[in-house]
């Protein structure tokens, strides 16, 4: 036993040793690699529409898709749009820029380990495995905003958490405002960020976070995402973060078993020819989405059964190890989400970090049981939580990855 501690410790060392510097380029190296080899067509069928919004911006400076002002998450369309207006329309370009997003959340992982975790060991080894995990190193590579969420979100929890283990108002402040960018990268991040702030609350009342902290967090929180609003409100006469809320719960409901047994495509054929849908598009962009989700909530209200069966689907599809066997992905110009790998192929990759990520991070996080905790461990349910509600699988996991990493 004592020989095998001594061993340990030697690793350990020269595991330290090794400069933190040399891993963030170790994951710059490949990232940049692979998008060399990625090129500039598309995989994935939503860089259409991550193309649309980067083209409006790089050509009006705006917001918005097929030549109309529109309400969406506003950070990747300008992000991609300055690679277009720069480079022109080709997404190798933004796949170079995602490289150096990528490689900056490596070293942010090992940060965030270090601070949930107080140990140096734990922040190296989550550097280490963040620079190599698959999932990160393929989503850095597509022109989706996964990337860029991750990108706000993890220092976003890291200095919530530093704010309330030494109460630095300073510090909770950062993490507010970092927050609401996650929430304008994608919109899914307001809501899951109300979510873990709503931990902070609870936090203050018991007075393990002063009170002055959690105001800092929340004033930089909602101004931020208020703003975007305000711009929504002036543009399009709603006050709105996104527009597509309806629409995944659509999704999610009355199209679930089409999306999933055939595809998302098929799936909008089908609820174009619906009359509710017809009656929808009729009205502004806003009033739209609110009719989408009103005619989702009524299926919901409706069927309940099939909707507490849709509901433990999709949360199975959201903590499975391993992509689904089954579902079919048709290859066309624009959609080639597996870059030319077998399904077996993939199964392998996934099963080898899926499942000691996930079952490990989640121990973790409960053997820890800290206050520090509390915000991380709500966002993991409230990203769960949402993708139970719309649309589910191993994709929209992705934000959790890097908590459970840690």
């Amino acid at each position: 036993m004592t020989k095998r501690r001594e061993y340990g410790e030697a690793f350990w060392r020269a595991f330290l040793s090794i400069p933190a510097w040399s891993c963030v380029a170790a994951a710059l190296l490949i990232r940049l690699a692979y998008a060399f080899i990625l090129g500039s067509r598309n995989y994935q069928i939503d860089e259409v529409g991550f193309s649309a919004y980067a083209r409006f911006f790089a050509e009006t400076g705006g917001i918005g898709f097929g030549g109309h002002a529109a309400a969406t998450a506003p950070v990747p369309p300008v992000f991609f749009g300055l690679f277009f207006k720069i480079f022109g329309e080709n997404l190798f370009y933004p796949r170079l820029g995602h490289a150096f997003v990528g490689a900056a959340t490596v070293w942010l992982v090992g940060r965030l380990a270090e601070r949930l975790s107080g140990s140096a060991r734990a922040g190296r080894l989550a550097l280490a495995l963040a620079a190599i995990y698959p999932f990160f190193i393929y989503y850095n590579g597509v022109m989706l905003s996964e990337s860029l969420y991750l990108f706000f979100l993890v220092p976003a929890l890291t200095a919530l958490a530093g704010s309330i283990d030494r109460g630095d108002a300073r510090e909770a402040a950062l993490g507010g405002f970092l927050l609401a960018l996650a929430g304008l990268t994608r919109a899914e991040g307001a809501y899951v960020g109300a979510l873990a702030l709503a931990g902070g609350v609870a936090l203050a009342v018991a007075r393990r976070w002063p009170a002055r902290a959690l105001a800092a967090a929340l004033v930089c929180w909602v101004l931020t995402l208020g703003a975007w609003s305000a711009r929504n409100k002036a543009v399009l006469g709603e006050w709105t973060l996104d527009g597509h809320g309806g629409v995944s719960l659509l999704h999610g409901t009355i199209l679930y078993d089409r999306a999933e047994e055939i595809d998302t495509s098929e799936a909008m054929r089908a609820v174009e020819a619906m009359p509710f849908y017809q009656e929808a598009l009729k009205l502004p962009p806003a009033q739209q989405d609110a009719a989408f989700r009103k005619a989702a909530v009524a299926f919901m209200l409706a069927h309940p059964a099939e909707t507490f069966w849709q509901w433990f689907r999709k949360f199975v599809a959201f903590w499975r190890f391993y992509p689904r066997p089954n579902k079919a992905y048709h290859q066309t110009v624009h959609s080639r989400p597996d870059l030319g790998l077998k399904r077996g192929a993939l199964t392998v990759i996934s099963l080898l970090f899926e499942p000691w990520l996930i079952l490990g991070g989640l121990w973790g996080l409960w053997r820890l049981r800290r206050a520090a905790l509390l915000p991380a461990a709500l966002f993991i349910a409230g990203t769960a939580g949402i993708h139970v509600l719309v649309v589910s699988m191993m994709r929209y996991r992705l934000p959790v990855m890097p908590l459970l990493i840690a």
